[in-house]
C-alpha cells in the first residue's frame, strides 16, 4: 500500500520558450481551415449576387422586348430565388463545423491508441496535419469549381450553383484540426512543465487567432481586385491586371496547405515527446490492479486512457456526464449562443449584402479583431481573476442587450450611408461600422476567456484531459446548431421587394421585408429570458464546491483495492502464523 516516491520533491527548471513557439505554431495551424471557411459565406453571397444581377439584367431585356408598357419584371422572382439560395447555402455550409462539436466520440480513441515509438502525440498530430496539407494542395481547384469561381463565368445557372462539395472539403479539414486539437491540448500538458501549464490555453487562443487572421484577412485582402491592382500590385511591383485579384481561392488554399506540409515535417522530424520519469501507483478496476500515471504532484495525478482502456474511458466520461452539476452546465452551455446567433453567423454577411465591401471587411481584423482577440484574454485575467462566471454573466448581459442594437444601427448606416461622401455620413458609416466590430470581438473574447478558465478550474484531475474534451464538445455543440437555424430562418422569412419595368425602362421597386431586424429583436427578448431564468443557476453552479464536479469513481475503486490488499495482508498472516505454529510443534516432538 506505500506509494512509490517521485524523483525529488520540485519539479527541475524548464525552458518553455521553444515550446510555447511550437504550441503556437500547432494553434495557428488550426487556426487556418477555420480562417479559409469563414471566407467561404463571403464568397457565396458575392457569387449569389452576381448571378442574381446577371439573372435580373437578362429577364429586363426580355420584358422591353416584349411590351412597351409597365411591366411586373421578373427581378423580383430572381431576387426571391437568389436571397433563399444564398442563406439555404450558408445554412448547408455551417455544418462544415461539427466535427469540433463531435471530437469526444474519438478523443478517447485518440489518447489510448499510438506508437510508443513515434510518440504518443506525434502518432496523431503528424498524420492528421499531412492528410489536411495534402488535401488542400490537392482539392484547391475543387473548391473553385463547386463555388463557380476561377473560369466560370457569372452568368452560371442558379439551379447549378451548389456548395455541398465545398461543405464536404471543409468538413473533412474540420475532422482533421479536431483530431489535431485533441493531440495538441494533451501534449500541452507534458509538454510544459507545471508552472507554465495554466498558459496552455492563452497560446491556444492566440494561435488560432493569428491562424484566422492570415487565413481569413489575408485571402480577402489578397482576392479583392481593387486592393490587389492599387496596393499589392504596385508593392511588389507585377504587372497590371484590372478586375483580377492577386490570388484566386484555390492558389490561397494550395499555399497555406504547403505551409501546413512544412511545418508537419519540421515537428515529425525534429521534436521528440518527453517521457515521464518515476511514476505513482495508482489502483484501478482493470485486471492489472495498478496503472501509472504522470509524475506530477499527487493531487493532480491523470489516469492514463491508454492503460485504462477505451471501456473505461467511456465509463468515466459517462459518469462525468451524470453529475448534476454538468448537466447543469450542458444545459447553459447548449442554449446560451441562440439568442446571439444572427450577430455572430448573418450580420457581416448583410452587410456585405447591402454593400459593403470584402476589402473593409478584410481591414477591420488586422486593425481590432487581432488585437482585441489578444489582449482582452490577458486584461481580463487580471480584472475577473477567480470569478470566471461572474465575467461570462457580465459580458453576456452586454452581447444580448447592446451589440444587437450597435449592429442594427452598423447596418442601416451601411444601407443608407455606404455611397454617400460627406463627412458626417462618412464618420457616422465607419464609426458605427468599427464600434460593431469590436464590440463583437470583445465580447466573444470576455466569454471564451471565461468558459476556457473555468473549465479548467473544475474538471477532475483524474481525467482532466477527456473532461476538458467534454465540456468544450458542448461548448462547440452550443455555437455550431443556432448557425444553420438563423441562417435558414433568414433565407425563409426574407420576403424581397416587387419590381416593375416602367416604358422608360427604369425599374422601381416597393414593398419587401428584411427578417434580419424583426428576427433580431426577437432573439433579444429571448436573450433576456435566458438571463432571467439561467443568472441564478450560473451563479450557483460557479459556487459550487470541487466535490460537486468529481466522479470519486477512483475513491471506490481505491477503497475496494484496500480492502481486497487487507484481506490478503490477512491471509498471509495467517499462512505464516499456522507455519509457525508447525514448526514449534517440530521442535517439540
Amino acid at each position: 500500500k506505500e506509494k512509490i516516491p517521485l524523483e525529488g520533491k520540485e519539479e527541475p527548471p524548464h525552458d518553455d520558450r521553444y515550446n510555447f513557439a511550437l504550441l503556437l505554431a500547432l494553434y495557428t495551424i488550426q487556426g487556418i481551415p477555420m480562417g479559409l471557411s469563414a471566407s467561404i459565406p463571403f464568397l457565396i453571397q458575392q457569387k449569389v449576387n452576381q448571378m442574381s444581377a446577371t439573372t435580373a439584367a437578362a429577364a429586363g431585356a426580355a420584358a422591353l422586348i416584349s411590351t412597351a408598357t409597365t411591366t411586373t419584371t421578373a427581378s423580383a422572382s430572381a431576387a426571391l430565388a437568389s436571397t433563399k439560395m444564398a442563406y439555404n447555402a450558408q445554412a448547408i455550409f455551417a455544418l462544415c463545423s461539427w466535427p469540433f462539436s463531435l471530437k469526444l466520440l474519438w478523443a478517447p480513441i485518440v489518447d489510448s491508441v499510438f506508437s510508443k515509438r513515434f510518440g504518443r502525440r506525434k502518432s496523431w498530430l503528424v498524420p492528421a496535419q499531412a492528410l489536411a496539407g495534402l488535401l488542400m494542395v490537392t482539392g484547391s481547384d475543387y473548391v473553385e469549381r463547386q463555388l463557380g469561381l476561377g473560369k466560370a463565368t457569372t452568368t452560371t445557372p442558379l439551379a447549378s450553383f451548389d456548395v455541398k462539395g465545398v461543405t464536404a472539403f471543409f468538413f473533412a479539414l474540420y475532422f482533421l484540426m479536431a483530431t489535431q486539437d485533441i493531440a495538441v491540448d494533451g501534449w500541452a500538458l507534458t509538454m510544459l512543465s507545471k508552472k507554465n501549464r495554466p498558459r496552455g490555453p492563452i497560446c491556444n487562443s492566440i494561435g488560432q487567432n493569428i491562424g484566422y487572421f492570415c487565413s481569413f484577412v489575408g485571402f480577402l485582402a489578397l482576392n479583392d481586385p481593387e486592393s490587389s491592382e492599387h496596393i499589392w500590385r504596385p508593392i511588389f511591383g507585377l504587372k497590371s491586371k484590372p478586375g483580377e485579384g492577386l490570388v484566386s481561392l484555390g492558389s490561397f488554399v494550395k499555399i497555406m496547405g504547403m505551409f501546413m506540409l512544412i511545418v508537419t515535417s519540421l515537428v515529425a522530424i525534429f521534436k521528440s515527446e518527453g517521457i515521464p520519469s518515476a511514476s505513482p501507483l495508482v489502483p484501478t478496476n482493470n485486471t492489472k490492479g495498478f496503472i501509472l500515471v504522470a509524475n506530477y504532484d499527487d493531487e493532480e495525478k491523470e489516469l492514463d486512457a491508454s492503460e485504462i482502456g477505451l471501456r473505461e474511458t467511456y465509463h468515466r466520461l459517462y459518469a462525468v456526464c451524470q453529475l448534476p452539476a454538468v448537466r447543469w452546465l450542458f444545459l447553459i452551455l447548449l442554449t446560451y449562443r441562440l439568442p446571439t446567433a444572427l450577430s455572430d453567423n448573418v450580420k457581416f454577411l448583410k452587410a456585405v449584402e447591402f454593400g459593403l465591401g470584402k476589402q473593409t471587411t478584410a481591414l477591420l481584423s488586422p486593425m481590432i479583431v487581432l488585437p482585441l482577440g489578444i489582449a482582452v484574454p490577458i486584461i481580463a485575467a487580471k480584472l475577473w481573476k477567480g470569478h470566471p462566471l461572474r465575467q461570462f454573466m457580465t459580458a453576456y448581459k452586454v452581447r444580448v442587450t447592446l451589440v444587437p442594437l450597435i449592429d442594427m444601427a452598423m447596418l442601416l448606416a451601411v444601407r443608407s450611408l455606404r455611397n454617400k461622401h460627406d463627412m458626417a455620413s462618412q464618420a457616422t458609416f465607419w464609426s458605427t461600422l468599427i464600434i460593431s466590430t469590436a464590440m463583437q470581438a470583445t465580447i466573444q473574447s470576455l466569454q471564451f476567456n471565461a468558459q476556457m478558465t473555468f473549465f479548467a478550474s473544475r474538471v477532475d484531475p483524474a481525467i482532466g484531459g477527456s473532461y476538458m474534451t467534454l465540456l468544450n464538445t458542448a461548448a462547440n455543440l452550443g455555437g455550431t446548431w443556432p448557425a444553420s437555424v438563423v441562417m435558414y430562418l433568414v433565407g425563409a422569412l426574407t420576403v424581397p421587394p416587387s419590381c416593375t419595368l416602367t416604358d422608360a425602362g427604369v425599374e422601381t421597386c416597393s414593398g419587401g421585408k428584411d427578417a434580419y431586424f424583426p428576427l433580431q429583436a426577437a432573439f433579444s427578448i429571448v436573450g433576456l429570458l435566458w438571463i432571467y431564468l439561467f443568472s441564478i443557476k450560473v451563479k450557483h453552479i460557479s459556487e459550487l464546491p470541487e466535490d460537486a464536479w468529481r466522479t470519486h469513481l477512483d475513491d471506490e475503486v481505491s477503497s475496494d483495492t484496500s480492502d481486497m490488499m487487507n484481506g490478503e495482508n490477512n491471509e498471509i498472516s495467517s499462512i505464516e502464523m499456522a507455519n509457525g505454529v508447525n514448526r514449534t510443534n517440530k521442535k517439540a516432538r
